[in-house]
Parts: C-alpha cells; sequence; structure tokens
C-alpha cells in the first residue's frame, strides 16, 4: 500500500507543464470523481479548470485529476488528502464507510425517494460529518451532494424487488447489501468498470447504480429492465486537508467556498433531472443524447414502496445502528431521525 501511495503521490506532483513560470506560486492539487461521468465533466471539472481561476482573476490555479485517472478505487482519496498527498479530495461517502459507519448515515438504503428529502438528510447531518472529518482526519468538509437516483437493473424481466430471490446482483455499498439482501438475493462488490463485462456473461443478473452513469457505461445494452424506486444517492463529499487550506489566503478561501457551495447546489438541483434524463435514455423515450437503449421501464406500485419503507426500517436502519453504536445512533436520531420522525435503537 504505502509503494502505491508513493507512486500516486509522483503521478500528482508531476507537472507536464514544468514551469512556464518559474517562480509561479504550486498549484493547488484536487482529486475529483469518476472522470467519464457527467458530474465530473460537466461540473467538477469547469470548476477547477475554468470557473476558479477566473474567479480568482487567475491567483488559484488547481492541477486536476479524476481518482480513477490516478489508479484509485475511492477509498484512498481519503488517506491522500489527510497525509497532504492532495489539498482536495472528492469521495463517495460509502466507501469510507468501512472506517466508520458514520460516514453512510446520510445514504441508508431505501431511506429517501426523492433529491429533496435526501438534501434535507444531508443538511441535517452535515454538523456530525464536519466535526468527524475535522477531529479524525484533519480535513475539512466543504460540500456534499448527491448522483442521481441509484436504481436496479436487471438483465431479465422483473416487477419488484421481491422479484430479486436467487439473483446476483452487484451492490457498491454495505447498505444496499443489507436491503437487498432481505429480498433474498445474493449480493456481489464489483468493480464499475467490470460490470458490463459481468452482466453480458451472464456472471450477474442484476445491477445498482444511477441510471445515468448507466447510459454513459452503456448498461442499456447488458440491461433489459429498470426499475423505477430509488434505493440509494451516491453522496459525495469534498474536503480540503486542514494545513494545506491554513496556507490559502482568505480571500481566495472565501472564492473557493462559495464556488464550491454553488458547485454542490448546482449538482442538487440537477440530480432528479439526470434521474429521468437517465431514465428516458436507457429506455429510448425523448432522449436528448446521441445514443438511446430500449430497456423497459418498470414503476413501483404502492406496496411496492410500502414493502420497501418496512424493509429499511426492519433491516437496513437495525443494521446500521448495530454497526454505528450508541453514540452515533443519538447522533443520528438527533439529526436525521427527527427530520423523518424515526428514533433507532443501538
Amino acid at each position: 500500500m504505502l509503494r502505491k501511495l508513493l507512486l500516486i503521490l509522483t503521478f500528482l506532483l508531476s507537472n507536464p507543464l514544468q514551469a512556464e513560470e518559474e517562480f509561479a506560486p504550486e498549484p493547488l492539487k484536487a482529486i475529483g470523481s469518476w472522470s467519464m461521468l457527467s458530474q465530473f465533466k460537466d461540473y467538477e471539472k469547469p470548476f477547477w479548470t475554468e470557473q476558479l481561476p477566473k474567479l480568482s482573476e487567475g491567483r488559484i490555479k488547481v492541477r486536476l485529476n479524476a481518482f480513477n485517472e490516478v489508479g484509485l478505487k475511492g477509498s484512498e482519496v481519503l488517506r491522500l488528502m489527510k497525509l497532504g498527498m492532495t489539498d482536495f479530495g472528492t469521495t463517495i461517502l460509502s466507501y469510507i464507510s468501512e472506517q466508520d459507519p458514520r460516514a453512510e448515515a446520510v445514504d441508508l438504503a431505501g431511506l429517501t425517494t426523492s433529491a429533496e428529502m435526501e438534501h434535507r438528510v444531508v443538511n441535517s447531518y452535515s454538523p456530525v460529518l464536519k466535526q468527524y472529518f475535522e477531529q479524525k482526519h484533519g480535513i475539512k468538509m466543504l460540500a456534499m451532494w448527491p448522483y442521481s437516483a441509484q436504481l436496479l437493473m436487471c438483465n431479465g424481466p422483473i416487477k419488484n424487488l421481491e422479484g430479486l430471490k436467487g439473483k446476483k446482483v452487484r451492490v457498491s455499498m454495505r447498505t444496499t447489501s443489507d436491503l437487498i439482501e432481505a429480498y433474498g438475493a445474493v449480493t456481489l462488490s464489483v468493480p464499475f468498470d467490470q460490470v458490463y463485462q459481468k452482466m453480458k456473461d451472464k456472471q450477474l443478473d442484476c445491477l445498482i447504480t444511477s441510471a445515468l452513469a448507466a447510459h454513459t457505461a452503456h448498461f442499456y445494452q447488458v440491461a433489459t429492465h429498470i426499475y423505477n424506486l430509488p434505493l440509494g444517492w451516491s453522496v459525495v463529499m469534498l474536503g480540503v486537508n486542514q494545513a494545506s487550506w491554513a496556507q490559502i489566503d482568505i480571500q481566495d478561501q472565501k472564492i473557493i467556498e462559495a464556488g464550491i457551495n454553488q458547485l454542490a447546489e448546482d449538482l442538487w438541483q440537477v440530480a432528479d433531472k439526470q434521474t429521468a434524463l437517465g431514465l428516458a435514455c436507457n429506455t429510448g423515450k425523448t432522449c436528448s443524447l446521441a445514443e438511446q437503449g430500449s430497456m423497459t421501464l418498470i414503476n413501483p406500485t404502492s406496496s411496492d414502496e410500502a414493502r420497501l419503507a418496512k424493509t429499511v426500517r426492519q433491516v437496513v436502519l437495525r443494521r446500521w445502528a448495530e454497526r454505528c453504536g450508541k453514540d452515533c445512533v443519538a447522533e443520528w436520531n438527533n439529526s436525521i431521525g427527527k427530520i423523518l420522525n424515526i428514533t433507532l435503537q443501538p
């Protein structure tokens, strides 16, 4: 692991444009999310490489790398920030939930089924995570935002979640595994870039990811049905090493914070729109993108939604509370619990 981190550090510190200005300030280093997805291409990259330099009149320069472009899987980003090997880092909270279940508290599978409700949940729990990252990792949390809704897609007919019994389902979060296993499925953790081939080879029956990411990855070529009930949001956290932050001029700190707040707000606003776009383009209905699929859209019934809510309370929340412990549950009850009118028992 140490050797891998040293190689990554060498990559991050390398500058292919070595100094056009010999004495120019060193650019800030930032790690973004998946390079091939809309969130990075249309929002993160323009923010770091175009908007920040413009807002700061050229004072702020950023060397940006998507985490997958430098050979990371996601969970290492937090450690790289903590060690100061990157100044800013973006990671999906579920990637670091094994270190502390608090990280998945805002994205427990099936708990919220709209971006608006998820936004309220994230805002209520934000002080807990800010304190956690500052005290445990020396990281200042700057923002959180979601991908579009995480949806179930299968390579054969499915009417509802009960139809998952005995099927092999790709999940990316432990809390999603808790939910899907409650319906009798077998869950597998498969890297995103391997999902297409495994679905094609019938090594997977179903997968859970965002509808727009699925379209970008051409999953509509290997999956036939998509179930329109959000099962999570893959909430992203953007943070900065506190020592790095302290070295930034206060005026530029304010510019960066204001810019990041706007970036996060834009991504919250677009979450439902991207879900709708992903659904349209995977099913071939009023798709504005160049390519479109022909998947069958399955809409949940009220009884499906009621069963999901019951399973979330009886399985997902209970298992998470057991992992997180008494103090963690108290924090959740005093924030998210009040928003949703749910009280957990440790």
